[in-house]
């Protein structure tokens, strides 16, 4: 990197190849107006720390890290800091020009959340989950449940985490069609389920919303502004269809 003076940023995975990142995270900060610079590193989990720790001591502004490494990047940074942390997905620059590092999918997750709170949170399907969502504060019912469509007509929130020791996938059918006032979040369950309650006109957060999501965070970590997210969401989709 001799001789290089615009800010750059990391992207790390393992494997890193086939990940849109680069390429949204280049084609937003255009769209922004920033001369910055984005490079990619294929890093093993065994390799995590090390790596992070030779970014922390050269001028990189931040690292984005891939979800399969999220939990070796917050053992590196609980080490650095004293401070228990499970996962880490981004790091910027705070005071005295440290890293600083969180779990920005978590924090964009509790944000869509929060604006959907005026009724009842209903959650379907097996409570553990890797993410941290109190499900005690949720009212849980399994797939079978023939209670389910009333319920979903009052809920504002619904967790739907249909694991394979679920009974079974939702029945449909008798769901109420929505106008985007209920937000469904998959955390797990099929394709052809998920297409079936955006169809009927829901709010769903699944995988391809938690990348977006932890894109916008960690830009707006990184460079102190929110970035447009229609341009992310037409980089990853160009990428994906090449």
């Amino acid at each position: 990197m001799e001789g290089t003076t615009e800010p750059i940023v990391v992207v790390i995975g393992n494997p890193i190849a086939g990940n849109p990142a680069q390429f949204a995270l280049e084609r937003s900060l255009r769209a922004m107006g920033l001369d910055w610079r984005v490079l990619s590193f294929d890093v093993s989990s065994e390799d995590v720390g090390a790596a992070l720790g030779g970014f922390a001591v050269t001028g990189i502004v931040g690292v984005l890290i891939d979800r399969d490494l999220t939990s070796q990047a917050g053992d590196w940074y609980s080490l650095i800091t004293e401070t228990p942390t499970a996962k880490v997905d981004c790091l910027w620059r705070g005071e005295e020009t440290r890293f600083i590092g969180d779990d920005l999918k978590q924090l964009w997750l509790q944000l869509q959340i929060e604006k959907f709170n005026d009724r009842r949170r209903l959650w379907i399907g097996d409570t553990t989950s890797e993410m941290t969502i109190h499900s005690d504060q949720y009212e849980t019912r399994q797939s079978d449940d023939a209670a389910i469509p009333d319920l979903v007509t009052e809920s504002s929130v619904i967790v739907l985490n249909l694991t394979k020791d679920s009974s079974k996938e939702l029945e449909l059918d008798e769901w109420p069609k929505n106008n985007g006032t209920t937000l469904i979040v998959n955390l797990k369950s099929t394709s052809e389920t998920i297409g079936k309650i955006r169809q009927l006109g829901y709010l769903v957060i699944g995988e391809d919303e938690f990348q977006i999501g932890t894109l916008l965070q960690c830009i707006l970590h990184w460079t102190g502004e929110y970035p447009s997210e229609d341009t992310l969401i037409d980089a990853i989709e160009e990428y994906l269809s090449v």
